[in-house]
């Protein structure tokens, strides 16, 4: 999956994204109250998307939502006006090349995102540049699962998946290990643990 292809798939999908998808990704509620939002805290949404996240944040901290796809920020920014959203600013850019100094963030959302880009470890890399010491970076997404079997299935439909914009054989435990992650919560967000919320807090040496 290369970026452009990415970019074409979402801009495709951007009219109908929040009737498939809308419901479907679990855990949103609870993205505020695991980042421990603060007053006056900046707060960087990677792959913001059409902004569904947006309307169930805090209006007292700063949001900065990015995405790839302009056709799903023209959906975010349509939502932005309509809730009155005065504290958000959206902007057009690759996750994995963000144009921020380091240390710009208190805390980074990357709410099912992590499987959608072409290589994980530069996004995460990002996140934890542009972070700041001892700041909060929230992943949910879907990730392979645990048992064996399923995650067979889950690495067969990656290919198929694939077309829609997204991988389904993601491994949690392996990109910790490579991206150097300091998980410090781990939850299922739903009943049979298909999707997952990490917590990462950004220890920089």
């Amino acid at each position: 999956m290369t970026v452009e292809y990415v970019e074409k798939v979402y801009n495709r999908q951007a009219n109908i994204y929040d009737l498939l998808f809308g419901r479907v990704f679990p855990g949103r509620e609870r993205a505020s109250e695991l980042l421990k939002l603060f007053p006056g805290a900046e707060l960087l949404e990677v792959g913001v998307g059409t902004g569904l996240n947006l309307p169930i944040l805090p209006n007292n901290v700063k949001i900065t939502g990015i995405d790839l796809s302009q056709k799903m920020l023209d959906k975010a920014h349509k939502r932005v006006a309509r809730h009155g959203l005065d504290n958000v600013e959206l902007i057009r850019m690759d996750a994995t090349k963000l144009d921020f100094p380091d240390n710009s963030f208190d805390r980074v959302l990357a709410a099912f995102i992590v499987s959608v880009v072409p290589d994980p470890i530069p996004l995460v890399e990002e996140m934890k540049r542009v972070c700041r010491p001892g700041g909060y970076i929230l992943m949910a997404n879907h990730f392979l699962s645990e048992y064996p079997i399923k995650a067979f299935f889950e690495r067969l439909a990656s290919p198929l998946c694939y077309r829609i914009g997204f991988n389904t054989d993601l491994d949690l435990e392996k990109l910790i290990q490579d991206a150097h992650l300091d998980v410090d919560f781990e939850e299922d967000s739903d009943a049979i643990g298909h999707w997952k919320t990490v917590r990462c807090v950004n220890h920089k040496g």
